[in-house]
């Protein structure tokens, strides 16, 4: 028996009541509904199969849909169910809250009852497809015209009070702009930063001169707001040449952008607004800590200098008529822009503020792995996007050395292009550990700590070498083997996180 009880009738009582038997039979006949979800004005609908628990509605989902990404944010929902009946005038309205069924034991219930129903799901487990269940909060019978019936019924207990509707928005709304501006890779402007705090604090000490920690984050909250600018834009010019559309194997944390607006999650002009209220938010910082230490916002000082060229890389990567990465120079923008723009300037806003000497040439050496490392984020996450990048023009090198006559890829030459540069940023490290010894001003023999991560590399080279074998044979599956390589694509990421701290704690460490 259904939770008919359960409702607050509102209109036309007799209406209602009369109406009860016909929405148990089209719920209990139909095994289709239609879905329509929104996010940002941005609409989206899906004919989904499902199945009846009492009032509420369950359905799967392909987890890398646009409708499931859109219900992870704004649960809220209208469905729309008919009877199989061809010449029936009458209709099941729905709306309702979506939540997420993450209880395995209730997922083999709920796929138990669509094949009891001869609903064929195929392989449900949760990495390709969502469990939903949706708790009803209004239902009515509708036309084919949308007629009003002034007759429903409301379902006052999955209604949430205007207070917890508030919060969840909130966080919803967080939610969104975090995977918006991809903050897990917002390490590319924190580890810089680090590095040269860490040789400023070293400089510093040097003389007794003090540590300004406002400085200091000051330069940490401008770098981050850079790189999400940079997030930002690179989205919306990948959205605008297609690159990102085009793009099948994006469901992953590391490839494709952050797809927000290829899932209708924020509309197209937002994310570009947002990448430029980013810039203008670093521009300011940079002349406020540019007054502080020089007494005038424009005043001619390397940090005015280091942040022009900072902003040029980041807004040119993708839009404009330069395009960088379009045309092989995002790969060097990107390690000259996350290595020695963002430690040159932060080692010189922290010495500069104390009339202390620049150290411009630790900073300097300091920051060249560390580009190197964040460069090569890039290099081996543009393997999975290749395919996309080529059909859209995008001649990134990957690209360039992978593209065959034939229009098909062969990463053979990338992959080794990517170990060669990993072995040439562990040897600048082992290079300036040697050099501490004779110049302990300049860098320090603690570099070696840096050296630790190489185990690191020598597995993901290893993996990727497997892979790289088994993209060029014909029976492997193409569009399974993209995903195989995520696991390199991770490890990259950790060297160069665990290389710039290591590096920083090196330089922390020679101070004391």
């Amino acid at each position: 028996m259904h939770q008919f009880h359960e409702a607050m009738i509102c209109g036309d009582v007799m209406l209602v009541q009369s109406d009860q038997p016909m929405i148990d039979r089209i719920l209990d006949r139909a095994t289709i509904m239609v879905l329509a979800g929104a996010v940002d004005s941005n609409v989206s609908a899906a004919p989904l199969m499902f199945v009846r628990d009492g009032l509420d509605m369950i359905f799967f989902c392909a987890r890398n849909s646009r409708i499931a990404a859109q219900l992870a944010i704004n649960p809220a929902t209208q469905v729309a169910i008919w009877p199989h009946d061809p010449v029936s005038t009458l209709g099941v309205e729905i709306s309702g809250r979506c939540e997420v069924m993450r209880d395995t034991a209730a997922r083999a219930k709920t796929k138990a009852m669509f094949v009891d129903r001869g609903l064929e799901l195929g392989q449900v487990d949760e990495a390709t497809l969502t469990c939903f269940r949706l708790r009803p909060t209004r239902l009515m019978l509708v036309d084919a015209l949308a007629t009003p019936r002034w007759a429903w019924q409301d379902f006052p207990r999955n209604i949430p009070t205007q207070s917890q509707q508030a919060l969840e928005a909130l966080g919803h709304w967080m939610q969104l702009w975090v995977r918006a501006v991809r903050a897990p890779f917002l390490s590319a402007a924190v580890v810089p930063v680090l590095l040269g705090g860490a040789i400023a604090y070293g400089a510093l000490q040097h003389v007794g001169a003090n540590f300004s920690w406002s400085l200091f984050l000051w330069s940490l909250l401008g770098a981050i707001l850079a790189s999400a600018g940079t997030n930002l834009i690179n989205d919306y010019g990948d959205h605008e040449s297609g690159a990102d559309d085009a793009n099948l194997v994006a469901d992953n944390p590391f490839t494709g952008g952050s797809r927000a607006i290829q899932l209708g999650l924020v509309a197209p002009w937002k994310i570009l607004l947002a990448s430029l209220i980013c810039f203008a938010a670093t521009i300011a910082i940079g002349l406020h800590i540019n007054a502080l230490i020089a007494g005038a916002a424009f005043a001619m000082t390397p940090l005015l200098a280091v942040g022009v060229l900072g902003c040029i890389l980041g807004i040119t990567y993708t839009v404009g008529p330069l395009r960088l990465s379009y045309f092989g120079l995002g790969e060097a923008a990107v390690g000259l822009g996350f290595g020695p723009v963002m430690v040159l300037g932060s080692s010189y806003v922290l010495t500069a503020s104390t009339g202390t000497a620049w150290p411009w040439l630790s900073s300097l050496l300091a920051s060249i792995p560390v580009g190197i490392f964040i460069m090569l984020v890039l290099w081996i996450n543009q393997f999975q996007d290749t395919p996309a990048d080529a059909a859209a023009a995008k001649r990134n090198w990957v690209v360039r050395g992978a593209e065959q006559r034939d229009g098909s890829f062969d990463f053979v030459q990338p992959f080794a292009l990517y170990q060669a540069f990993n072995i040439s940023g562990f040897v600048m490290i082992f290079l300036l550990g040697l050099l501490g010894f004779w110049a302990p001003a300049v860098t320090t023999p603690w570099v070696w700590l840096a050296l630790l991560p190489l185990p690191v590399f020598f597995v993901a080279a290893q993996r990727g070498r497997v892979w790289v074998a088994h993209w060029n044979d014909p029976e492997q599956d193409k569009k399974r083997l993209p995903f195989e390589l995520l696991s390199v694509n991770a490890m990259t990421i950790l060297l160069h996180i665990s290389t710039g701290l290591l590096l920083t704690l090196a330089y922390f460490l020679a101070a004391t």
